[in-house]
């Protein structure tokens, strides 16, 4: 007897034997889009870890018939298959926007050559021969025939990989997810679809489910696969349903070999001429998962960041100041900005009631003044879009109301410059710098508590979520939608919700302050009103990451530049 892939067991019990229906009878040879294929001549369940799998006659067979395949009707719903590949890609995207991205099984090449279009270094493995011609012929794309194993890719060289309806056919499940986990880099993830076995339909079709077939060597459920992931060494992010989208005329084919009640509804859409339209079902039959990979000790590269990641081109360091009613601080924060790193310091008015304006103008800063007063989010959206107009390669903002000791923008901005992060805080909770600079005891005791709500519900190990002292990279600030955020306090939360929702790095530095009676601060009722709006970002954030609510703010950039 096989010993469980999962958890190395031999006590199973049978949960099917072979019984032919009519359909089935016949030697139907593989293809990825035939519905009446050969039925597994025994599957079992392990009696120890539940994991559900097949007893092969012959593995020599089924792997030449997948290196013989050819499947012309899988590129008869070629605008289908396509349209699924871009929800797929939207998926991953949500984890990460660009890269070298692998298919494991990736038949004639519609999903990379959708991936290449959108600016992704696609490669891809198969075992059949007339893929990787198609994939050569038509897309110009390089597809290694034969295994993973074969290919023989370096460490760490892909930054997503994509399995759908793959897993299920491999004789080794777990040696094939370790080989993509040693491929993958650091923070790379991986996207697998399979049968659920599981599922409502899988439960009440039994033998006759399209997902029961003589190809199929392992039958997963959400809880073994995630069994095999936590084994090997990846981390759930984001469960999906599955979309399916052909002609209709496809799913009538496809639905005869079930009861009439699934197949009947297609048959008579397709007689009634709506045969060639695109229909996209969700049968609730598939695990559809990203997963990434977790950091251990083989995972880890020496020596901190990788030279390959430093920057060696002179960055323009730009600061930032949003103004309002700042005269008696004003000059005493340009003094202290250290001009040796910073470029260009650019100064936006939200309509101040005093010479903040004029003396900026004398300090010969880059000015520009809104109308009306906006609000303090509506001033950091300027900020930012000026900025990044005028070429500037990392932004910091600085407050001008002298609370913010300017002097350490080299140390701010030092892990963007050598590529070691997207985003860098100053931090006051850091070193005991809140206190000591005399922030009161109740502000302090409630960033405290806000900060360490929003970790929990981020999943983050910040120190404080609320500081005015923060350098982004133009890459970060060209890659989320801050110009939707708040006009209000509130924005300085939204950013960071953004970086984090997008996997943008986060580093903090710890920073002093200064609290005295001329400079800008939010009072009691204000910080209230503040703190019940973190509470609502996170609770959006929350049901964003599970699915139930969607939030264009927080997904990728991904049309270019501002």
């Amino acid at each position: 007897m096989i010993r469980c892939n999962l958890c190395g067991s031999k006590r199973v019990y049978s949960v099917y034997k072979k019984r032919v229906p009519r359909l089935q009878r016949r030697n139907t040879p593989y293809a990825i889009s035939e519905s009446h294929l050969k039925k597994p001549d025994k599957i079992v369940r392990c009696a120890s870890c539940g994991l559900v799998y097949a007893v092969p006659s012959s593995l020599n067979e089924i792997k030449m018939d997948y290196a013989q395949m050819v499947d012309p009707d899988y590129l008869e719903q070629e605008r289908g298959r396509r349209a699924q590949a871009g929800i797929v890609l939207k998926r991953i995207a949500r984890y990460k926007r660009g890269g070298r991205i692998l298919d494991i099984g990736c038949g004639p090449g519609f999903f990379l050559d959708e991936a290449k279009k959108k600016g992704w270094d696609v490669a891809g493995v198969d075992l059949s021969a007339w893929a990787k011609s198609y994939n050569r012929d038509n897309f110009g794309i390089e597809v290694f025939q034969g295994s993973l194993e074969e290919a023989h890719f370096p460490d760490r060289s892909f930054d997503v990989v994509v399995m759908m309806d793959v897993i299920e056919h491999l004789d080794d499940p777990k040696a094939i997810l370790t080989e993509i986990r040693r491929i993958l880099k650091n923070d790379g993830v991986l996207y697998v679809s399979t049968p659920d076995i599981q599922s409502v339909l899988s439960r009440l079709l039994r033998a006759k489910w399209w997902g029961i077939n003589k190809y199929h060597l392992f039958y997963f459920s959400r809880k073994t696969l995630e069994r095999l992931f936590q084994v090997v060494g990846f981390k759930k992010l984001r469960y999906a349903s599955y979309p399916r989208i052909f002609t209709v005329n496809y799913w009538s084919k496809r639905l005869m070999a079930y009861p009439a009640f699934l197949h009947l509804p297609m048959t008579a859409a397709a007689k009634a001429g709506f045969g060639n339209k695109l229909l996209k079902v969700v049968l609730h039959d598939q695990i559809d998962v990203i997963v990434r990979k977790v950091q251990r000790l083989d995972s880890l590269e020496p020596g901190g960041v990788s030279p390959s990641n430093i920057v060696s081109r002179k960055l323009k360091v730009t600061a930032v100041l949003p103004a309002y009613n700042a005269e008696k601080t004003l000059e005493r924060t340009v003094a202290d900005i250290p001009r040796d790193c910073v470029d260009e310091i650019i100064l936006v008015d939200d309509k101040s009631r005093d010479q903040t304006v004029a003396i900026a103008k004398k300090l010969g800063l880059v000015v520009f003044e809104h109308k009306e007063n906006k609000g303090y989010g509506a001033n950091q959206k300027t900020c930012y879009q000026k900025a990044l107009e005028r070429g500037a390669d990392i932004v910091v903002m600085v407050h001008p109301d002298y609370q913010y000791d300017p002097t350490i923008i080299p140390q701010l901005v030092e892990p963007i410059r050598v590529g070691g992060a997207d985003a860098v805080f100053g931090s006051r909770m850091m070193k005991g710098g809140a206190l000591e600079g005399g922030m009161p005891m109740w502000k302090h005791n409630a960033n405290i508590l806000l900060t360490a709500f929003e970790n929990v519900m981020l999943g983050t190990y910040l120190t404080e979520y609320h500081s005015g002292f923060r350098a982004y990279s133009a890459r970060a600030l060209k890659g989320i939608h801050y110009e939707m955020n708040s006009d209000g306090f509130i924005f300085d939360t939204q950013i960071i919700v953004q970086l984090l929702a997008n996997h943008y790095k986060i580093e903090e530095v710890p920073i002093r302050t200064r609290y005295f009676e001329e400079a800008s601060s939010i009072r009691l009722w204000p910080s209230m009103v503040y703190g019940t709006g973190i509470l609502r970002e996170m609770l959006g954030y929350f049901l964003y990451s599970k699915g139930a609510l969607k939030r264009k703010r927080l997904e990728p950039l991904t049309t270019g530049t501002r």
